[in-house]
């Protein structure tokens, strides 16, 4: 009994590391889930064993329905093996400068807390000399050349798992000598475990300075464009500031004549249609002026230009300057793109194509509104970010799953959909942070 009160120590450390890779903590019915699982399986041996892992894996899944199955794989995995490959280095290579050994640390309970604790220390310390920052795995699984790699790694934790699990099962109940075994392969699979993390951080920061990069290309090309637009206008305008003046020219020489049917001829055929040209929604593109930050502006624009060459009319509203918002910039002008791509697509299906921009701060907070005609009078906003889902229905979503995933990443940032009477509008309330 005093044995097995011993290993109730790893309950916590497993539960801590879990709770750490995941980025939440855990409630009380998943402590006592885990607890209870634990316990049920330390009875048996090693048919049961890959349970451990399937209840971390059903734990992550009941948390978060959205993210892939590779994600809940490495979640219920990597706990447990990283926990196996620090508490034997500690057994095979560190207790033996003391004169212990890893038959020692199975009798005794105060050795075996104290061990445990040392895993708590060492798991954190190489977190943070590593600087890995396991959120990024999320969107690493949604690269397709990364999701392999991580899945390649699944596969290895898994089988290192059940291996050395087997080894020491083979050793302590069938009496057949495996120590040689297991350290050898707890120092390969150390080694190549690290080079992984390690390749799959590195691997992920390089494709996040090529999105970086694509998106300076993407932002210096819209804001040629934009550019391009706005000179365009400025040429109409000046040709209608021409024309104007020969129409006013027009005017006064009716009016001197006291000839009101030259004056109404002249207002019907020439003014009643200037003033539709002055009001074209095309010049709402000049309001984007009142944007401080050149990557935002040149994605609206880009957006802008795009709605208007599939014949939907864009009210764009920044009556103030207003900068960035307070998350990183990369992930907004992604949100942005992933709104204004569904707005686009959703109005394009609408009986009247129309879309409304708005950019905005109320007090603190920087809000962005996107709203768009649909061709449903009501689309069903509580399943709008279920897998596979949009605002055109089942099966054709683009990025909600993203927008899903930044929403827990950033808990500044909130966003509110609403949909009614054909128009389909999401609110994006980003907070200050006041670090």
């Amino acid at each position: 009994m005093s044995n097995y009160l011993s290993e109730l120590a790893y309950y916590p450390v497993i539960m801590l590391i879990y709770s750490n890779v995941r980025g939440a903590k855990l409630k009380l019915w998943e402590i006592v889930t885990i607890a209870v699982t634990f316990f049920v399986i330390d009875f048996t041996w090693f048919y049961t064993i890959i349970g451990r892992i399937l209840i971390l894996m059903l734990l992550s899944y009941l948390r978060d329905k959205t993210l892939p199955f590779s994600l809940y794989v490495f979640y219920g995995s990597f706990t447990w093996v990283i926990e196996s490959i620090i508490i034997r280095t500690i057994s095979f290579f560190i207790l033996p400068i003391f004169h212990l050994n890893y038959i020692d640390l199975s009798k005794s309970d105060g050795l075996f807390v104290i061990v445990e604790i040392l895993v708590v220390i060492i798991y954190f310390l190489m977190v943070k000399l590593s600087k890995i920052d396991f959120q990024t795995f999320i969107m690493l699984s949604e690269v397709k050349k990364l999701r392999k790699i991580l899945i390649f790694t699944n596969i290895t934790m898994v089988f290192y798992y059940i291996g050395i699990e087997f080894l020491t099962g083979v050793e302590f109940q069938g009496g057949v000598p495996t120590l040689l075994y297991r350290q050898w392969l707890v120092i390969l699979y150390f080694i190549f475990f690290v080079l992984m993390l390690f390749y799959m951080n590195r691997s992920y920061q390089n494709w996040l300075e090529k999105e970086v990069s694509l998106a300076r290309e993407q932002e210096l090309h819209s804001l040629s464009v934009y550019s391009k637009q706005i000179e365009g206008l400025y040429e109409e305008l000046r040709a209608f500031r021409h024309d104007y003046a020969n129409i006013l020219a027009s005017l006064k020489e009716g009016i001197d004549q006291d000839d009101m049917s030259m004056v109404r001829n002249i207002y019907n055929a020439v003014l009643e249609d200037s003033g539709k040209f002055i009001q074209h929604s095309r010049f709402n593109i000049g309001r984007l002026t009142n944007i401080d930050n050149d990557a935002i502006k040149s994605l609206l624009s880009a957006k802008f230009l795009e709605a208007e060459s599939h014949h939907i009319e864009v009210e764009l509203e920044v009556k103030d300057k207003i900068g960035a918002p307070d998350i990183p910039l990369l992930d907004y002008v992604r949100l942005v793109s992933i709104l204004c791509d569904n707005a686009i697509e959703a109005a394009m299906e609408a009986e009247k194509p129309a879309m409304i921009i708005a950019c905005f701060y109320q007090g603190d907070d920087y809000l962005l509104i996107i709203d768009n005609t649909t061709k449903e009078e009501r689309v069903p906003v509580e399943l709008i970010y279920q897998k596979n889902y949009s605002s055109k229905g089942f099966g054709q979503s683009i990025g909600l799953k993203t927008v899903n995933q930044m929403l827990k990443k950033y808990p500044n940032m909130s966003v509110q959909t609403s949909s009614k009477n054909y128009h389909f509008r999401q609110t994006i309330r980003i907070k200050k942070s006041f670090d």
